[in-house]
This record gives structure tokens, C-alpha cells and sequence, in this order.
């Protein structure tokens, strides 16, 4: 069973997570790192705590995002157990 958490509430850093949407449209996935968060392309943000999203949960830890996979400047993401 996943367990949900409140967006006020920071993921691990060195984890993947999922983050749903406020409205309800939708999600967007994020690896938290040291000082800010990197979406599935390897973009970064500061911050996800501005209303946009209501709450998240852990991906598996073999889940691989695109910025892992291409192959081009390919990052190395790894999730803490």
C-alpha cells in the first residue's frame, strides 16, 4: 500500500517520489537532491511547496528517470534505501 504525504512534508533527500497535482489534472515526479529538486529531464527547482501540488508518495527505488536513461549528458540518480 502507498502511503501518501502531505506536501509540507519534505521527501528523504536521495529519493524518488511522486508529486500529485493540486487541481487533480495530474502528476510530475521529482528526485529530491541536496538544496533543490530535479523533475524526470534533469531540470531543477528550488522549491515544489507552492500550491501547485497537494501531496506525495515514494517511488520504487529501480524506477529510472529520462535524464538517467539518455544518452546524452545522462545524470546518475540514486535513491537512498
Amino acid at each position: 500500500m502507498t502511503e501518501w504525504h502531505n506536501i509540507n512534508e519534505a521527501p528523504e533527500i536521495g529519493r524518488k517520489f511522486i508529486a500529485l497535482y493540486s487541481d487533480g489534472s495530474g502528476s510530475t515526479m521529482f528526485f529530491r537532491a541536496d538544496g533543490c529538486y530535479l523533475d524526470p529531464d534533469g531540470d531543477e527547482y528550488e522549491e515544489i511547496n507552492d500550491g501547485s501540488y497537494s501531496c506525495w508518495a515514494y517511488l520504487p527505488d529501480h524506477y529510472e528517470f529520462w535524464c538517467e536513461l539518455r544518452e546524452h549528458d545522462p545524470f546518475t540518480l540514486r535513491a537512498t534505501p
